[in-house]
């Protein structure tokens, strides 16, 4: 019924159809119990094709009726539609340098299960996604045909118009490398996006942010191995014009700094990420043995993290980073005027104490019409590139 394909060019009788079920089961998804009565106020549709399109949408399994509501009077009582969570699932990836994480979601966009697949190959990426696809929906109790989408969320630089990754510091992926088409060959009547992780994350935070609720124009950035941000515009994901938008970590803050890969001088990369603040620790203070034996740089800063926290060590080097970090976000700040801007990643686990020296240096900087700009760290519990991956394929179905 929803598969995401192009309805333009059917009969316009059609079109309207779907239209109209498409703007039923939008009300019905937003409200916990509505009457077919309720329906009709809402939409200015008489009952008779109210109640046509509801049964269509309760026989494909997609709504269903749940009791019955009260009313002031003592007439009958409305029998009251809810989604059917089981009707339909989705599924969203979230791309990562060993593997992937992967989650399937139903219709209420409520988490069922998610866990980490390892992958050695990425050229085997295609069908590692097809076969944890398959795997998910089997053991969530869907069937195949229930699949209404897959949304795949990538660190790096998108062609949205081929639906390939063509360039990733994170991924050992090949240009060339076609998972997208193995995925659309596999499951033919689901909606399939791929979006850049960041932005994924800046959705999630419009849907689900506590702080952000009602904010429609915000920035979210994602401080990890390297450094991206996600971009809205009036609720939408902002791209660009060759949908590579949000390159945070290449904004240069420095024109003498140390030299990056992508040409440039003093890049945010290069001086804020957490693989220059673990190098720039360990070059000037040197790290405990507990934490020099530790070869990965994800355990690294979690100690790190816990120490700045808890005993304000490596306070200096963390505080270097924030104020880089706080010129970036002004910079940010004076292009776009958002009404928040969100830091996330792995970056939130400095806490409170790094957000406070971010807004210490905004204080000193700045327009003061943009000082109006909330800047908070993401207190989103969970994936945000698979929540924001399944909010995103619903909304654009329905």
């Amino acid at each position: 019924m929803f598969n995401g394909v192009d309805k333009t060019k059917k009969g316009s009788q059609q079109l309207i159809k779907e239209t109209n079920i498409r703007r039923i089961f939008i009300l019905v998804s937003q409200n916990d119990g509505i009457s077919r009565a309720e329906l009709a106020n809402h939409t200015k549709l008489s009952p008779t094709p109210i109640s046509s399109l509801a049964d269509e949408l309760i026989s494909a399994g997609l709504v269903k009726e749940a009791g019955t509501g009260n009313i002031p009077t003592s007439g009958r009582k409305p029998i009251m539609l809810k989604i059917n969570p089981g009707g339909g699932c989705i599924v969203a990836a979230d791309l990562q340098e060993t593997g992937f994480n992967i989650g399937i979601f139903d219709l209420n966009c409520r988490l069922l299960n998610e866990y980490f697949v390892n992958l050695t190959d990425y050229d085997h990426l295609g069908s590692s996604l097809t076969e944890s696809i398959s795997k998910s929906i089997k053991q969530s109790n869907y069937k195949e045909k229930q699949l209404m989408g897959i949304c795949i969320g990538a660190p790096g630089i998108i062609d949205r118009k081929n639906r390939k990754v063509i360039s990733s510091t994170i991924l050992p992926i090949e240009k060339n490398n076609n998972f997208y088409g193995e995925l659309t060959e596999a499951y033919p009547d689901a909606k399939i996006e791929l979006i850049n992780e960041s932005s994924l994350s800046a959705y999630t935070e419009k849907e689900y942010g506590r702080a952000t609720a009602g904010i429609n124009n915000l920035i979210y950035i994602d401080i990890h191995t390297g450094i991206g941000a996600g971009i809205l515009i009036n609720g939408m994901i902002y791209e660009g014009s060759d949908a590579i938008a949000g390159e945070f970590g290449h904004i240069s803050v420095d024109l003498n700094g140390p030299l990056c890969k992508c040409g440039s001088r003093g890049c945010l990369e290069t001086l804020a990420s957490i693989p220059a603040l673990i190098e720039n620790i360990e070059g000037e203070t040197g790290f405990p043995t507990q934490i020099i034996n530790k070869g990965n740089i994800d355990e690294k800063f979690s100690i790190v993290a816990k120490e700045y926290r808890e005993n304000n060590k490596f306070a200096a080097e963390v505080n270097i980073m924030a104020r880089y970090i706080a010129y970036g976000i002004n910079n940010a700040i004076n292009l776009i005027n958002p009404g928040a801007v969100v830091i996330g990643g792995k970056a939130v686990e400095l806490g409170e104490k790094f957000l406070g020296e971010i807004l210490r240096t905004l204080s000193t900087i700045g327009l003061n019409g943009n000082k109006e700009t909330k800047v908070i760290l993401s207190d989103f519990k969970g994936n945000p590139v698979t929540a924001g991956g399944a909010k995103y394929i619903f909304n654009s179905l329905f």
